[in-house]
């Protein structure tokens, strides 16, 4: 199966809003009825998935935040689409500095049927999480078209092109022995591309006490 591209994400409210509204905590640990409540506040007009037919897979764990799969039963709801509620994320997130982020390997189980999926999380910020289970779909022969969340970092770029990773690789020839460049996220190659050399790479990884390293 050719796997699509997704350029960039849907952004369907914003981030600050989200946080500061009175269901949020309630929602992100685990309570999914203030998970409905605050979907259904964040997003005044449901009219906008009435197109869409595809399997909706949201980013869930065992236990804690329900809002992706708040997110993703309304927009089933409001769609010729079905939930797909069986996959969930074995891993912990990491910190939220982007050293943590860049070594993260989100792994995923659960049963994957043959179609088209659209992705649903609360939040986007490097897509870590996101590619993760895209790739896990896939992989599993899945097919990927879209990616929904209620808020994101300023950029809702996601999965690089040709280009950029030549344009990385190009700057760090060896940066293939310690990433899978067909797991890095725009986000992630361009906080990579930040840095003048793999020395000085070296010196932030080794602070953070990373057992992988760059010589």
């Amino acid at each position: 199966m050719n796997r699509m591209k997704v350029n960039s994400i849907h952004r369907l409210s914003n981030t600050g809003i989200m946080v500061r509204n009175k269901s949020y905590q309630s929602a992100h640990g685990g309570n999914l009825l203030s998970a409905f409540r605050l979907v259904d506040e964040l997003i005044p007009d449901f009219n906008r998935f009435n197109s869409l037919s595809a399997i909706i897979c949201p980013v869930q764990k065992f236990s804690g935040n329900k809002i992706p799969l708040a997110l993703a039963s309304r927009i089933v709801q409001h769609s010729d689409s079905v939930l797909c509620d069986n996959v969930y994320l074995k891993t912990e997130r990491p910190g939220t500095k982007m050293i943590d982020r860049m070594f993260f390997q989100p792994e995923f189980t659960g049963k994957v049927i043959h179609g088209k999926y659209i992705l649903v999380d609360d939040v986007f910020t490097t897509g870590i999480t996101l590619k993760g289970l895209k790739t896990f779909i896939e992989a599993n022969g899945g097919n990927v078209t879209s990616a929904y969340t209620l808020g994101s970092s300023k950029s809702t770029l996601f999965e690089a092109s040709q280009l950029q990773l030549r344009i990385l690789k190009g700057r760090y020839p060896e940066v293939d022995k310690y990433f899978d460049l067909s797991l890095l996220t725009i986000i992630q190659i361009e906080y990579l591309l930040k840095f003048n050399s793999i020395k000085n790479l070296n010196v932030l990884y080794s602070k953070h006490h990373h057992q992988k390293q760059f010589y």
